[in-house]
């Protein structure tokens, strides 16, 4: 039939509310498909059937036994597109179901036209969908002209060069339906926010989403995110978002997509809501290391310390380098006197080697919190695998 069996039961349940008899609903074999008397799901109606094969415009059933699996009733034919589909049929005596034959009749074949809208609705969706996750996701060669030509068909054309942003969200709040109820009011947000930008688009994959934009100023770019970030946050929701902003078309969206993910990374570890690539960016630069060497860096540097301690040295640092190494400013912030702070830096620059106060060991030790950083953003990730 044209619509799936819980949409016909969601079909029947209406008419029945309406009329307040058992409905049935059978498919193009006779079969009933939804019924409000589920003992008769999967039977066959042979009033259905004979409509069906007769081409009949109606079929009153006046007593049991008179067709196979048929109740009293009336039976009428569904048609779409002048064609039948399938038969409707009102159980009870016909001078109590008949008059409603004709206005039921009509009524399903509108739910039905509503319901085959919205499947083709969902297809197009899911197509539209799968040809962004092979354009993102698939090897550079599939970007033909033959795949060029089927993203056309689709609305979308890939030649145009487009920045990318990257949308992760976190709930706090875990109960199942309100998370559900959060995404779909993010969602009605985000499309009027992403397709008012000249022709953008966007690819949701879960709790994440992939924007793409027309190339403008990194001022604009950061106003969108911080537009997308705001309305998660009046959602209920919290959002990171990392951009490529060089604008890049065809086989470079692979790459553009990798550089927002590092984007994305970088403004998790950092707990900002919006960061964009700059291949000169040290925690991106320390993310892309192997693991065992940034292990081996921060071993090294910190060999005289215990875990515990080393905990405490990159807490202080990242309150000192983000005070811009000022010592009045990082004791007010660490709710400290200004002679800790100095014993602190002195204690350090022993323990490491690297005086925090001289731009050789700020570098070294700056380094070491974005090593730190990358490292710990690792195990979040596999404990969430």
């Amino acid at each position: 039939m044209l619509i799936s069996q819980a949409s016909a039961m969601r079909i029947v349940m209406e008419v029945s509310s309406v009329i307040h008899h058992d409905v049935n609903m059978m498919d193009e074999r006779g079969v009933i498909i939804a019924s409000t008397n589920p003992a008769r799901t999967g039977t066959v109606h042979g009033g259905a059937l004979k409509i069906l094969q007769e081409g009949l415009d109606e079929l009153i059933v006046e007593t049991d036994g008179e067709y196979e699996g048929a109740r009293p009733g009336v039976n009428l034919p569904l048609l779409f597109e002048g064609r039948t589909v399938g038969v409707i049929g009102l159980t009870g005596r016909r001078e109590d179901v008949a008059q409603y034959g004709r206005i039921i009749k009509k009524m399903t074949e509108i739910l039905l036209l509503d319901s085959w809208a919205e499947r083709q609705k969902q297809l197009k969706a899911a197509v539209w969908s799968q040809f962004i996750e092979e354009w993102l996701f698939s090897p550079s060669e599939r970007c033909d002209e033959a795949f060029i030509e089927r993203g056309l068909q689709l609305g979308v054309d890939i030649r145009e060069p487009r920045a990318v942003l990257i949308v992760a969200l976190t709930d706090e709040d875990k109960t199942q339906g309100a998370a559900q109820e959060r995404l779909v009011r993010l969602e009605r947000e985000l499309h009027g926010i992403i397709r008012s930008q000249n022709g953008g688009f966007y690819y949701k994959l879960p709790y994440r989403c992939v924007c793409f934009v027309a190339p403008c100023e990194t001022e604009k770019l950061n106003e969108l995110a911080e537009q997308i970030a705001a309305a998660a946050q009046t959602a209920g929701l919290c959002a990171c978002v990392g951009i490529d902003a060089a604008g890049s078309a065809l086989h470079g969206i692979r790459a553009s997509y990798a550089r927002a993910e590092k984007a994305l990374r970088a403004a998790i570890r950092s707990e900002k809501r919006v960061h964009f690539y700059n291949g000169a960016d040290l925690e991106i630069l320390a993310g892309e290391l192997p693991a065992e060497v940034r292990r081996n860096f921060l071993d090294e540097l910190f060999r005289g310390c215990r875990e515990t301690m080393r905990d405490k040295i990159c807490d202080f640092l990242t309150v000192y380098f983000d005070k811009r190494g000022s010592v009045h400013e990082t004791a007010e912030a660490l709710f400290v006197h200004k002679n800790t702070v100095q014993y602190k830096l002195h204690k350090i620059a022993r323990l490491t080697g690297h005086d925090p106060r001289d731009l050789r060991g700020a570098a070294v030790l700056q380094t070491a919190l974005a090593v730190r950083a990358t490292l710990r953003e690792d195990a979040v990730s596999v404990l969430k695998l």
